[in-house]
Parts: structure tokens; C-alpha cells; sequence
């Protein structure tokens, strides 16, 4: 498997990230009203925290200048 800080490339499991795996990313992070994927600012959080973001952290992220 490759090993990287951030996310982890397995044969058998598929990619995770910061431990979590897509479908659990699909179904944790936050998503755009409406919409049916991860927000890429959620992504981009959990990446750089290791942490799920919430809703207000997401918007933070969009709106940081």
C-alpha cells in the first residue's frame, strides 16, 4: 500500500483519506443544499484537520480571503 500523511492507497480497500474511505466521506461531509456529494471545501478540510468539518467550518473555508 502507499502511505502518505493524508491518505492511504490499498488494493482491497480503495483510497482513504485521513482514515475514512469514499463512501464514509460521501456520507459524512457536508454537502451543498440540494446536492448529493462532499463539498470540495469539507474535502479540503478534512485533509488539512484530519477532522469532519461542519457546516460552518465548510463556509469558512469558501469564504477565507
Amino acid at each position: 500500500a502507499l502511505v502518505t500523511e493524508t491518505s492511504v492507497l490499498d488494493p482491497e480497500e480503495g483510497i482513504r483519506f485521513r482514515g475514512y474511505s469514499i463512501p464514509e466521506c460521501q456520507k459524512m461531509l457536508p454537502k451543498a443544499k440540494g446536492g448529493e456529494e462532499p463539498l470540495p471545501e469539507g474535502i479540503w478540510w478534512l485533509l488539512c484537520t484530519g477532522d469532519i468539518p461542519n457546516e460552518a467550518q465548510t463556509t469558512a473555508i469558501r469564504y477565507f480571503r
